[in-house]
């Protein structure tokens, strides 16, 4: 991973190929680094208010050959968290859907602190970090139990599309329930 160290990261180049007579080299962004949330202590639940958990449990086939969670599997587990987040404060997904809408996530940053392996009983919790009219921030954390070590941070954006599945502003009604859901930490 990449550490802060107040100098700049190297740039990388991507090779494509375009035709067989000259290739284009494109920079290769350096990775952002994530910074924990300073208005939460990664141990227990202070500080941790505001949010929606949800338990789940470690499947076999969800493990890759070293015995652990597939990195990939993450995502669905932060997903999981957020449909079950907005059910439980009235958005249903499936009803966005029918209605001609849909939520995308162009943008999730996982930080992986610890693995989980087969077996392992964890939490989920998320909440909704901010919102604009077009775009939904929102906070998920992973936890392991029953002794909460921390597993995973992430950070993610939710836009609104229609029914073209273009970008587009979020309802109202729906930005009403998740504005209800926010919380100011006096830490800030």
């Amino acid at each position: 991973m990449f550490q802060a160290t107040g100098m700049a990261a190297p740039v990388m180049h991507l090779v494509f190929p375009s035709s067989w007579r000259r290739l284009h080299i494109l920079p290769l962004r350096s990775a952002k680094t994530f910074k924990p949330l300073a208005c939460l202590e990664l141990r227990g639940s202070k500080g941790m208010s505001g949010f929606h958990e949800i338990e789940l449990k470690v499947r076999d086939y969800e493990l890759d050959q070293f015995g652990v969670v597939n990195n990939a599997v993450y995502a669905n587990y932060c997903q999981h968290g957020r449909h079950e987040f907005m059910d439980s404060i009235g958005i249903n997904c499936n009803e966005v859907y029918r209605s001609g809408g849909a939520l995308a996530i162009p943008e999730l940053t996982i930080k992986f602190l610890a693995p989980l392996r087969s077996g392992c009983r964890f939490v989920v919790k998320t909440r909704i970090s901010g919102i604009s009219v077009v775009r939904i921030y929102f906070e998920q954390f992973i936890f392991n139990l029953p002794n909460q070590e921390p597993i995973l941070e992430a950070k993610g954006t939710a836009v609104w599309l229609d029914n073209k599945y273009r970008p587009a502003l979020v309802p109202s009604q729906v930005r009403s329930y998740f504005a209800n859901t926010l919380t100011i930490d006096p830490a800030f």
